[in-house]
């Protein structure tokens, strides 16, 4: 298993900004410091990850952006917007495959972007945005997704990736918590969005507790 830098290759830059940045002032940049780099060495290791989870954002980010897909179908969201955020779902997934180009995960979740895509207009106007309530467009959400798993991950292989992760993915959390205080465009999540951000930052706060115990 490895790392990746935080951001590396993640598609949500260019997703958001053809979206106009739906979240502009709220989003808390997670994982802008490196995280833990010990990956060099044993870089070769990638090859022979068969199947995740992986230590690595991206991969979180791309298991995310697939589950949030299937949503957007469900959810009948605009097919301009679904097919700006494949696209980047695509970039994201060809990086990663280039690193760990034996994962079965990563290559189902290629083949569900290839096929949605397939399906979508390609003259889909590119400026829609999703509906209120979409997770797929909450950055906030997604990072405290990903830094969550990362973390959970990490302990016991990496406790230092382990705190990064926590660390970051509670910053997000208290956003999202902060929203769900104020009922700040909270009502049209999914059934089960908000409680997962309270339960979770339950959870979180166990494991840092672990991991500063360990990091003494």
């Amino acid at each position: 298993m490895t790392n990746s830098e935080p951001y590396a290759s993640s598609f949500c830059a260019m997703v958001r900004t053809l979206l106009a940045v739906l979240l502009v002032g709220e989003i808390v940049i997670a994982g802008l410091a490196a995280g833990p780099v010990n990956a060099g060495l044993y870089d070769s290791d990638a090859s022979t990850v068969k199947r995740g989870p992986i230590l690595d954002r991206d991969y979180w980010r791309a298991k995310w952006n697939s589950m949030r897909l299937d949503d957007a179908i469900k959810e009948h969201q605009p097919e301009g917007a679904i097919l700006i955020a494949v696209i980047g779902q695509l970039q994201l997934l060809d990086d990663l495959i280039k690193k760990y180009p034996n994962d079965e995960d990563l290559k189902k979740w290629q083949t569900q972007a290839r096929a949605v895509q397939a399906k979508i207009d390609p003259n889909a106007n590119r400026s829609d945005e999703f509906k209120p309530g979409c997770l797929w467009s909450e950055i906030n959400y997604r990072e405290a997704y990903v830094n969550y798993n990362y973390a959970k991950l990490a302990i016991e292989q990496n406790w230092e990736a382990a705190r990064d992760g926590i660390r970051y993915a509670q910053q997000n959390l208290e956003a999202l918590e902060q929203r769900i205080k104020d009922n700040d465009r909270v009502n049209a999540w999914p059934q089960g969005a908000a409680k997962w951000v309270t339960d979770t930052a339950a959870q979180l706060a166990q494991m840092d507790q672990q991991v500063k115990q360990k990091l003494k």
